[in-house]
């Protein structure tokens, strides 16, 4: 009797862990199928199948689900034991979705702005903007002019011009159209703050920020360790500064070397903290609505409508590399020393962001900068000196470059030797201390200094510049946008290693027969103009270097 009772029992915990099977299985099916489908919508060399569906089998088996599975089927062994800090938390951003909006290149005249029309056909005269995303909904637009206060009149503009919807980022092809406009659909929700820490005064302007923020009903984003400042628990520092003979690098393949995250500051120092401070002055309940991000985990561009920076250069810098692909709109007050790249005056924060915050429903269009950024590959040598060509497919490193990327010596003493390819013809050999490969943008950063010339940020091009080179008569050169440059380190150079920093602060190594790829990234950075992308450009060049600022000659 007992017997019989206990087998009901058992075939009843067969098909429970039968059940469970199934469902792991149909989570693995739906998480390789998933990634198979970014790799293919990317439109990029990514990893093996056999990668990705180790890394699809790590990811499964860490979940709830497969756990149960292994401790039912009695190999609770198989579980990998990690510490807490070593778990990966969840995405934290999930429920945010950002509000589409649209960008077009031309003009908006006395105020008018694009309405969508039901043609389509072509223009030869204003072609349309390439956008390489299948979701943007490519539209042809007329011109509507507000005539008055009281009456609306929709003209039709001789020059009509493309315009696209965008529901995550900003992705185009090229940034040669001196005016771009953009304008959400309606007001964005989803605010992410990014700002220089230990600066009391930016501090201050943050808190105010955010607070009149999250009186706007909008969501307000901040980075991880700032939220833990504004809740009050303690600043996450790092554990102790890496070996300086640590080796770095972002691998073509399967390697044993460790690799650097994509998104971490440098643990070379200790940074300080914001310096929140209490949350006296805050609105009630404000640390539990402010949110943050997993890193690693969620899709930022998906769920961030804007992006305020407050601080200098090097903070719109930081908030670039937070995007590994497309990024939003982006705001940037002046609170650094210079300020190519921050417009706006940070004592005027309110004004700036209540035309796009504030309470007024309407939302207008603005003229943003689509600034040019780079995307770079690692190839590791494969000792074959004769048999080297460039234009291998490579997997790009998760990090893009606003400024520049700096071949260097490092500590070395000795020049280093380059070789130099453009779309896979060899050009020149550099010799010297180290080549600059810059954005139109850091033309007027490390490129400047070291004698490059200045490049207005809608001109696309990449130039390279020399760092102290060997041969007087290796002059900067500015290549067109469409170039591929490939920097190697040939078996015959002196030094052994090579060093390559990323907008300054995301170093890898070069030994010999290692090369690097460089090329326009399809992912641009938009910045919000405070005039036009010209003006905003030659006030900061004129106010920043004191260009061409001189006594004039007196008159005879």
């Amino acid at each position: 009797m007992s017997a019989m009772s206990d087998a009901p029992r058992e075939r009843a915990m067969s098909d429970a862990t039968r059940e469970k099977m199934r469902q792991v299985l149909a989570q693995s099916n739906q998480e390789m199928l998933r990634e198979l489908a970014n790799q293919f919508t990317s439109g990029t060399a990514g990893r093996s199948l056999e990668k990705m569906a180790l890394d699809v089998a790590d990811r499964v088996l860490a979940q709830a689900a497969a756990k149960e599975l292994l401790e039912d089927t009695g190999h609770s062994e198989l579980l990998r034991q990690s510490s807490e800090e070593e778990e990966v938390p969840d995405p934290q951003l999930k429920d945010l979705k950002a509000v589409p909006w649209t960008v077009w290149s031309g003009g908006l005249e006395d105020g008018a702005e694009p309405e969508a029309s039901s043609g389509m056909e072509q223009n030869e005269e204003s072609p349309c903007i390439p956008c390489t995303d299948s979701r943007f909904d490519k539209r042809r637009v007329s011109f509507k002019r507000v005539e008055s206060e009281e009456s609306m009149q929709i003209v039709k503009s001789k020059s009509r011009v493309c315009v696209a919807t965008m529901h995550a980022g900003l992705k185009l092809l090229t940034t040669t159209q001196e005016h771009t406009w953009m304008k959400w659909q309606s007001k964005p929700r989803n605010i992410m703050l990014v700002a220089k820490p230990g600066d009391p005064e930016v501090i201050r302007t943050l808190r105010g920020m955010a607070a009149w923020i999250d009186s706007q009903g909008a969501t307000v984003l901040v980075e991880p360790n700032l939220l833990r400042e504004i809740r009050g628990e303690a600043w996450a520092e790092p554990e102790s500064d890496p070996d300086p003979s640590l080796k770095l690098c972002w691998c073509a393949g399967n390697c044993s070397c460790p690799r650097m995250p994509a998104m971490q500051r440098s643990t070379s120092q200790h940074l300080p903290g914001w310096s929140w401070g209490t949350s006296e002055g805050l609105p009630q309940g404000f640390a539990a609505r402010c949110r943050t991000w997993t890193p690693g985990q969620d899709d930022l561009k998906e769920s961030v409508d804007l992006v305020v920076c407050v601080g200098g250069d090097g903070t719109l810098c930081w908030a670039a590399g937070l995007f590994s692909g497309a990024m939003p709109p982006v705001i940037a007050f002046a609170g650094g020393s210079l300020g190519f790249l921050t417009p706006f005056p940070m004592t005027d924060w309110m004004d700036t962001l209540m035309p796009f915050i504030g309470a007024n429903e309407i939302v207008r269009p603005v003229q943003v900068a689509c600034r040019m950024r780079f995307q770079m590959s690692v190839s590791r040598s494969s000792g074959d000196e004769d048999n080297f060509r460039p234009g291998k497919a490579m997997p790009p490193i998760p990090v893009q470059a606003l400024n520049e990327v700096l071949v260097h010596r490092g500590s070395s003493g000795a020049l280093v030797k380059l070789e130099v390819w453009v779309n896979q013809m060899p050009v020149t050999m550099v010799q010297g201390d180290g080549l600059i490969i810059a954005t139109p943008t850091g033309s007027t950063a490390y490129s400047l200094s070291a004698g490059g010339t200045m490049v207005h940020p809608s001109v696309p091009g990449i130039i390279l510049t020399p760092v102290c080179p060997h041969s007087l008569s290796f002059r900067p050169v500015v290549l067109p946008d469409s170039a591929v440059v490939t920097v190697r380190v040939p078996l015959s150079a002196r030094t052994s290693k090579v060093m390559v920093a990323v907008d300054g602060k995301d170093r890898i190594e070069l030994n010999r027969g290692d090369s690097i790829e460089i090329a326009v990234s399809k992912y641009p950075l938009p910045t919000v103009c405070k005039t036009s992308v010209t003006d905003d450009w030659f006030l900061s060049v004129n106010g920043a270097l004191q260009w061409n600022l001189r006594l004039e000659q007196k008159g005879s």
